[in-house]
Order: C-alpha cells, then structure tokens, then sequence
C-alpha cells in the first residue's frame, strides 16, 4: 500500500473570483462577550508561589576531579526526555487536507527539530491507556480518519475510549523519521489475548513500517490496574499477568527480535514484585527494555489541594524520593544486559495540576527530575501528553476553531526538555552524578556530567521564588574547580566558561520563559520554534586558584559549558536549527506579521484614512471593505511542498 502523506499543509489554488457576489461591511458588529478559557490548556490559575526557605546559603562550593566520580550513573543518551503520546490523540502529529491525504504538521516538526540539533534525536512513544483495545483496520477506517474512537465499555477512572487506527499513523511516523531522527516505541493491545489476533497484525505492521526506527514495542500497559479498572477480572494477579505475556510472546510475530517492552507497571505492584516472580528471567530472550511507569501524584479524581502540592515541585528531596525507589530495579535490568527506562510520566496523573504543571515551576522540577534519572541509570523518561484539556503538555496544537498559523502552545515543561538534551549531548555517553549541593538541600540541585571520564558540564537549579519579585535575594553563587586544592589532583579548570540560562519572571509563570534568551512566546502564539536573540555568557574563571564562581539567579537553572566540546557536541551554538516550512498552513490566504511588529507599527489610528478591513471594524473607515467570495477550489495538491530550511 503506497502511504498517502504529504510532507505539508496542501496549497488549495483558487479557481477564479469571478462570482459577482460581493459583501460590503457598512456598520460595525456588535459587542461580543469576552473570550472564556475553557479547556485546561488556556486555563490562567496561579497560585501563591512558596515563601524562601528561612535559612539560605548564597554560596555553595563544587569540586570536580578528572577522570570521573565515584556513583556516576550508566551513559545516557541526550534523547532520554522524549514525548509519550496517547495513541488517541496521535492525530497531533498530522492533519487532513482536504483531498483526505495525510500531511505532516510542520509545528511538530519543529520542535522535534530543536531537540534533534542538540541530542540527536527524539524518542516518541505512542501508545498509553488506549492502546491496550485498540484495533488495526488495515483497510481503512469508514469514515477515512486515522483514528477514530468509540466510548469504551469498562468502568475505568480513565474512560478510557476504544480506538481504531489505520497504516497512515505507522507511515506518518516513518515519514516523520526521515525528516528528523525520531525513535519510535509503539503499544500492542493486550486486553484480547485470546481473540482477533489484531495486535498480531500490529506488530507485524509495526516493524515492518517503522523498521530500524523501532526502539520496541510495549507490551501491556499498567498491568495492575486491569482489575481494579475492570479491564480485566477484579482479581486480576501477577500469575494471571505472566500467564498472559507468555501467551502473547509465543504467538505473536517477533521474528527473534528482542525488542519487547514491559511491564511497564505504575501503581498496585512494584517493579520489585515482578522481578521476585521472575518477569525478566522468563521472558529475558524477548525483553530489550525493563520499563515502569509513574507519575508524583493522581489527579483522576480531581479533589487535590494544589496549592498545598506546591512546595513539592520545587524540591529537590521530592524528585530524588521520585527516582530512587527504582534504583534496584535499574541495576538489576542493566546487570541482565537490559535497559531500563520510565515509560510514561509528568507532573500528575489525568492531565496533571492547574498552575504547577503549567508554570515555570514545572520547568525546574523536570529539569531536575530529567538529571535524577540520568543518575538513576534510566535510559529514557517520557513525558505524557494528551488532548487539549490537559495542563502538563509539553506542546498543545490550537484549537480546531482558530486558524494554524503561529497558535500552538508550548508548555514550560518543554524547555526542561530542551535543556536535558543539551545536558546530555550527543555522545551518547554522558554520565551524570547528582552532587548533593549544600548537603544535599531541597531548595537547590546540581548535577556533573561526564564524557569518556572528561568533565563536561554542570547543570544547577535554584528552585527559590525571591519574596521580592525581580530581587536577589535568593541568588546563590556556586564555585567550583576541577581538582586542584586539597585533591592532590593537577587543576585543569579552563580560563573560561559558557553558560546559559532558562529564566522566567517567577516560577508561577506561563509564558515568556526564555532559553537562553530566546522563547516560545506567549500561549497560542508558537510555530514551534524558537524567537530572539541567543544569550550565552561567558564566565571568567580565577587562574590564581583554578575556581569559577557562577551565579544562579532565583528561581532559574543554568548550564555551564566546561570545554568549547562539551559546548559544541550539545548543538548548544544553534541559535536556529533546520525548520520546517510550509506555502500555507489554513484555507484562507493569510499574511502574519510578528505582533512585536504589529505594536510597533501605525495600526491603530496610524491610518485612519483607511480605517480598518476586519469585518465589524470602525465606522469611521476611509472606505467599505469588499471581500469577494471564490467559487471554487482546485482539487489537486502540489506535491510535497514542507521544505526543509535553514532560517
């Protein structure tokens, strides 16, 4: 079957304009009622920011040795922070034009494109709580969509729906493949052991589509809620689970490759448990990845006191009390020549907080939370999307009823995601130690990375919101040194340092964060790339005893570059990567215009001879604005017109 995708939004040339039909706008249109959030992606809560600790210490010191440090964790790869993505709502990473094809959405591209430049690639799952029922219609589904669902039939706090999906996902995400280097793990159903054999058929279709893009495919998914979310009977045990696993690996078509997921547990049972009753000695000839799945807190139920939630987002003994109970479970994986890996997480389950998970906080507890694992020996860690009535996206597609162009939202978590790649590089070997800064206090974090025994960087967080906004008074100074001093070690701290900075006005803050400088922008208001200019300082270090001091504003992280390679092998001198472009992006011929631009301009009452051309504008206008309707639309779509460009 010839995959039916198009690398853009189709350029829908006009026919004529020949009909006569003209509407001339004389009046001004009614006061309309303001516009109301209602969906959790727009939602505006803030709340109180935590007051600073009663004690703060606004110096730390760091001593760093060459060669490496005792507890680092496996080598990492730079695209440990990837996107998990809920099979129901994968349709984000496409569009349907008008003459049913499948077309890539190029804002999607872009993002993956700024973690591509500085990690090397992005690791995308796709799967969740929907793809345990889903269905494969190889055919098609009848109404042409790529997925459609149907309300489900259990009982699950989740409702979960059933989805039918088609080949045009797998070849949309093979064709996302060769624009940027996804990686791609893909769910099986699980719930019909014994029945149609569809997830059979997905796996076949899986592999043979995605093929070497295929990190694994993930089989079950939270096992231990099957009976208490009526999946599956109530009783539902951990025998009952490996009965069922050893039934799915021995009929389904995995050709001897041992690229099997699992058991991707979360909550009713640990990952200890399934290794005591010997999951990964009976199925080790399948298993490529021994993965769990978690989030801090549970949100389905909705009744949580966020505001008292708080505090624990902006802790740095909160995010290691997050990762150190798989510590064991880590090392046994990778003592069995496994990986081990967090298949689904964020800031809370069911679509996370208001005002935590999308605020700047949400940005410097991932960051920290990203490090953690790294530490943990944790090959990945993805974070969960879903629809738009969710608050923890990392990146949220505009409504459906609002023009594409420049409407997507980026969420603060984002440009934790940003950061952890740069952290990690492109090596594939980054090795990260957590140094426990100030004796291990939870107001700050700080992190060394290694590269073949080289240390690389140091990522530092300062999680204090100043009582005063704007003031200092919670900045600290970390200075380090690369031996020298007491070591007994030769010091070879360079003469100077890079560093960046993600900052924002507060850790309550929903936008306008920047990354170096340069940001999303506001809500609604992102194309999937970054804008302004690219601020990277450059520290001076002290030749007389071989420190740097670097400063760490409250709140922010910075990531201090400690060779010109470490800088370079981040991708971090990339003000723009290759972006994606398209000849248009909605129905109606458009012209954008930055609205930085716009405010600069003579737009309001700078041309008062001409009035306005929106429909319902001032009845002051110099002239009645005449919009001509087009009769038609050719039907036929000029090839593939995403081009890939270096702005």
């Amino acid at each position: 079957m010839i995959p039916r995708i198009l690398f853009g939004i189709p350029l829908l040339l006009a026919a004529s304009a020949v009909d006569a039909a003209v509407t001339v706008y004389t009046s001004a249109t009614g006061t309309a009622a303001m516009a109301q959030y209602t969906v959790a992606s727009t939602d505006q809560t803030i709340l109180n920011a935590p007051p600073p600790p009663a004690e703060f210490n606004p110096a730390t010191f760091i001593q760093l040795y060459d060669g490496g440090m005792t507890g680092m964790g496996q080598p990492t790869p730079g695209s440990l922070f990837g996107f998990s993505i809920e099979l129901s709502v994968a349709a984000m990473l496409t569009d349907r034009c008008l003459t049913h094809h499948i077309v890539l959405r190029p804002e999607f591209l872009n993002y993956c494109a700024i973690l591509e430049a500085r990690a090397g690639s992005i690791t995308i799952r796709v799967g969740g709580n929907t793809q345990d029922k889903a269905t494969l219609n190889v055919d098609g589904n009848p109404n042409g969509h790529t997925i459609e669902k149907y309300k489900g039939t259990d009982a699950s706090p989740t409702e979960t729906p059933e989805v039918h999906f088609t080949l045009d996902l797998l070849n949309a995400m093979a064709e996302i493949s060769k624009l940027v280097n996804v990686k791609w793990f893909f769910g099986v159903p699980f719930l019909k052991t014994n029945s149609d054999g569809n997830a059979a058929v997905v796996v076949q279709n899986s592999m043979s589509i995605l093929g070497d893009n295929l990190l694994g495919l993930q089989l079950a998914n939270e096992p231990d809620l099957y009976g208490p979310h009526f999946k599956k009977w109530q009783d539902y045990s951990i025998p009952d689970f490996l009965n069922e696993t050893n039934y799915m690996l021995s009929n389904l078509p995995f050709q001897g490759n041992p690229n099997v997921v699992g058991p991707s547990v979360c909550c009713m049972w640990t990952i200890g448990q399934l290794l005591d009753a010997g999951y990964l000695n009976q199925f080790a000839p399948h298993l490529k990845y021994v993965d769990v799945m978690h989030y801090p807190h549970n949100n389905c139920q909705g009744d949580e006191n966020v505001q008292e939630l708080y505090p624990a987002y902006l802790s740095h003994t909160e995010v290691q009390n997050l990762v150190s109970p798989y510590f064991d479970a880590a090392n046994v994986a990778i003592g069995a020549g496994k990986q081990f890996m967090m298949m689904e997480t964020n800031t809370a389950s069911c679509g996370g907080f208001p005002g935590i998970s999308d605020s700047f906080a949400s940005a410097l507890w991932a960051t920290d939370y990203a490090m953690q694992m790294a530490y943990g020996n944790f090959t990945y860690g993805l974070l969960h999307f879903g629809g738009q009535n969710v608050y923890y996206n990392p990146f949220t597609p505009p409504p459906t009823n609002m023009t594409h162009i420049r409407k997507w939202n980026t969420g603060p978590i984002f440009y934790a995601q940003i950061v952890a790649a740069e952290a990690l590089g492109k090596s594939g070997n980054a090795r990260v130690i957590d140094l426990m800064l100030d004796n291990n206090s939870a107001n700050r974090a700080g992190y060394a990375i290694y590269e073949n025994g080289v240390a690389s960087r140091l990522l530092l967080v300062n999680y204090v919101q100043p009582a005063v906004a704007g003031s200092n008074a919670n900045d600290y100074l970390a200075t380090f040194a690369i031996g020298g001093g007491q070591t007994g070690l030769p010091a070879i701290t360079a003469a100077s340092v890079k560093v960046k900075y993600l900052r924002a006005a507060s850790v309550n803050s929903k936008d306008n964060i920047t990354w170096a400088g340069q940001t999303f922008g506001q809500q609604f208001m992102s194309d999937g790339r970054l804008y302004g200019d690219l601020d990277v300082q450059t520290i001076q270090c002290n030749p007389a005893d071989g420190t740097c001091n670097i400063p760490v504003p409250g709140p922010s992280v910075a990531l201090v570059f400690l060779t010109d390679a470490a800088y370079q092998n981040s991708g971090a001198d990339v003000a723009t990567p290759m972006t994606f472009a398209t000849s248009t992006t909605t129905q109606r011929l458009l012209l954008t215009m930055d609205e930085a631009q716009l405010n600069s301009s003579n737009g309001r009452s700078g041309a008062d001879p001409l009035g306005t051309t929106s429909e319902g504008g001032s009845q002051t206008s110099g002239a009645a604005a005449m919009v001509g309707s087009f009769v038609g639309v050719v039907s036929f779509v000029v090839g593939a017109v995403v081009a890939r460009v270096l702005l």
